[in-house]
C-alpha cells in the first residue's frame, strides 16, 4: 500500500486553533467561581454584621442616645457628671451639681449650669466657673461664682452661657478655692444635658 492509498484521518485535518486556549477556559472558571463566592458570601456577610448589632443594642447596652431632646441625661461618656452627681470628688467640701440643660427659647440656646457647695471644712472655700467648652471645641466666656462660703455653710453658683444652635456642652471649666489657695482648676465633663423649651 503507498502513502496515497492510505486513508486520511478526518480529524487531522480540523485546525487546533478552533477550540478554546486551555488558559483561557481556566480563567473563566475562576471568575464563574469568584462570581458566585461574592453573590452568596456578601449577604452572609451582611445579616451577620445586621444580627451582632441588634444583639449588641438590645441585649447587651451598646450604643448610646446622642439625641439632644432625650427625656432624662444620659451618660455618654463614663467620665462625665450630670445633675446629682458631685462635681469635684477630689476636693474636701461638697459640691454637687444641682442644674444642667440647654434651654432653648425663639432667641436661641441657652447652656444653664448650676451646682450647690457644702463646706464641710474648717476653712473657707469658694467655687468659680469660667468657660464653656463646646463638643466641637468651640469655648464660649462667662464667669460665676458662690463667693466665699464660710465653714458649715453651704452656697450655689449657677452660670450660663449663650451657645450657637444645634450646639452641645462638652465641659464646664470651674475652679475650686479653699483656704484662699486653689485646690482644683480645670475642665470637667459634663453629660449631654436635657433640652427644655
Amino acid at each position: 500500500m503507498t502513502d496515497a492509498d492510505t486513508p486520511t484521518d478526518p480529524k487531522a485535518d480540523t485546525p487546533a486553533d478552533d477550540a478554546p486556549p486551555e488558559d483561557d477556559e481556566i480563567d473563566r472558571r475562576r471568575l464563574i467561581r469568584w462570581i458566585a463566592v461574592l453573590a452568596f458570601g456578601v449577604p452572609v456577610v451582611v445579616e451577620v454584621l445586621t444580627f451582632g448589632n441588634i444583639i449588641n443594642d438590645e441585649l447587651l447596652g451598646g450604643g448610646d442616645d446622642p439625641t439632644p431632646t432625650a427625656a432624662a441625661t444620659e451618660t455618654d461618656r463614663p467620665d462625665a457628671v450630670g445633675v446629682d452627681d458631685e462635681l469635684l470628688p477630689e476636693t474636701a467640701a461638697t459640691e454637687t451639681i444641682t442644674t444642667s440643660e440647654v434651654r432653648q427659647t425663639e432667641g436661641g440656646r441657652t447652656y444653664v449650669f448650676g451646682a450647690e457647695v457644702e463646706n464641710t471644712t474648717e476653712e473657707p472655700v469658694e467655687l468659680r466657673t469660667q468657660r464653656l467648652r463646646l463638643r466641637d471645641g468651640e469655648r464660649v466666656d462667662g464667669v460665676s461664682s458662690t463667693g466665699s462660703i464660710d465653714p458649715g455653710e453651704s452656697g450655689v453658683v449657677t452660670a450660663a452661657w449663650s451657645i450657637p444652635d444645634s450646639a452641645m456642652p462638652g465641659a464646664v471649666e470651674v475652679t475650686a478655692v479653699r483656704g484662699g489657695e486653689t485646690v482644683f482648676e480645670g475642665f470637667v465633663l459634663v453629660e449631654q444635658p436635657v433640652v427644655v423649651g
